[in-house]
């Protein structure tokens, strides 16, 4: 009797379990993640005017510099400048002969003394009319002539300052032996400065000459200028174009030969549309966005035209007013249930 009591407390407790472990298996199915909203951020698509700055690396240099190149071999003489020397136009600055060319100089010169001596008593036998007039006309026409070989002699390796400047570099010293090409110095105008740098077809496209650029010099001021100059032709290494930009150096900062940032903003077309590429998803070697839908994310296929900075400019199944999701895709699917924090679907 007892025994038959014992099974059946037995058999009861393994009824009630099994009922406990059904109404819990329920629950657990009535809570499945599978029908829970995912909570995610959202806006709304707008058209963007199109506008976007870009940054350039660009190649600066002042807008007028003169590199002086030996034009022949010699010997450097004389040195009269320094780096950062400030010069006028027609100022001595190198002078680099070749060897014996002083010897020939002072031939000339001698010469030349011997013609003015010659000269001046022609002169005194005019006056007293022993000789003819047209004899001393000639030998004045002779001594101006060799003035004037023996003054581009003494200039022929002289250097002058071409215009007033500040010597920007100096690559030779008093006693060096130079040959045709050697470079001796660089002479620029301080005030202005050129900045090249290199645009893509697009981008060229939208600049024109006389737009507004800016100058980042780092801790330096920035400058303000505009584009000069921009290429017809895309330049074959870069498969870009060249601009150029100038601006006041009005600080006189001595930056040339510096790589610097030039920075500028392109006008759009004003209809183009941008999100944040935190909205874009790539989902089978496709890009797109999840637009919400009556409470569901709609997965919409898009085309990315380009990048800037952190958004995307994008085509598709789009227009103004769609809501989509902006931050969450990760944690979501097409036809995914979804609350925002931002908006009541």
């Amino acid at each position: 009797m007892k025994q038959i009591e014992m099974m059946a407390g037995m058999l009861f407790s393994l009824v009630g379990l099994a009922a406990c472990g059904g109404n819990q298996a329920a629950e657990t199915q009535a809570e499945s993640p599978q029908n829970a909203a995912v909570i995610v951020s959202t806006e709304r698509i707008a058209y963007s005017d199109g506008n976007e700055d870009k940054l350039y690396h660009a190649d600066l240099e002042y807008a007028r510099s003169f590199k002086f190149v030996a034009q022949t071999d010699g010997i450097i003489t004389k040195v009269m400048i320094r780096p950062g020397q400030k010069v006028t136009k027609g100022q001595m600055l190198v002078v680099y002969p070749p060897q014996n060319y002083q010897l020939q100089v002072e031939q000339q010169q001698a010469i030349y003394r011997d013609l003015q001596s010659k000269l001046k008593k022609q002169k005194a036998l005019l006056s007293k009319g022993f000789v003819a007039r047209q004899t001393v006309e000639d030998l004045e026409l002779e001594v101006e002539n060799k003035a004037k070989e023996v003054r581009i002699m003494e200039e022929q390796y002289v250097v002058k300052a071409p215009f007033s400047g500040t010597v920007t570099d100096m690559s030779v010293t008093q006693g060096d032996h130079v040959v045709s090409g050697t470079q001796l110095f660089i002479l620029s105008e301080m005030d202005k400065l050129a900045a090249e740098f290199f645009a893509s077809m697009e981008e060229a496209f939208l600049m024109k000459e006389g737009d507004n650029v800016t100058l980042e010099l780092g801790s330096l001021p920035e400058l303000q200028g505009k584009v000069v100059r921009k290429s017809a032709i895309m330049d074959d290494a870069r498969k870009a174009y060249r601009i150029r930009a100038e601006f006041d150096n009005r600080h006189g900062m001595a930056v040339g030969g510096i790589t610097a940032n030039v920075r500028m903003r392109l006008a759009g077309n004003g209809n183009s549309i941008r999100v944040p590429l935190t909205a874009v998803a790539s989902v089978g070697g496709k890009d797109m966005i999840y637009k919400c839908v009556d409470g569901h994310a709609v997965a919409t296929p898009v085309r990315i035209v380009r990048i800037v900075g952190q958004q995307a400019v994008i085509e598709g199944d789009i227009a103004p007013g769609d809501e989509y999701v902006t931050i969450g895709i990760e944690k979501i699917s097409d036809k995914s249930p979804i609350n925002t924090m931002n908006s009541n679907l």
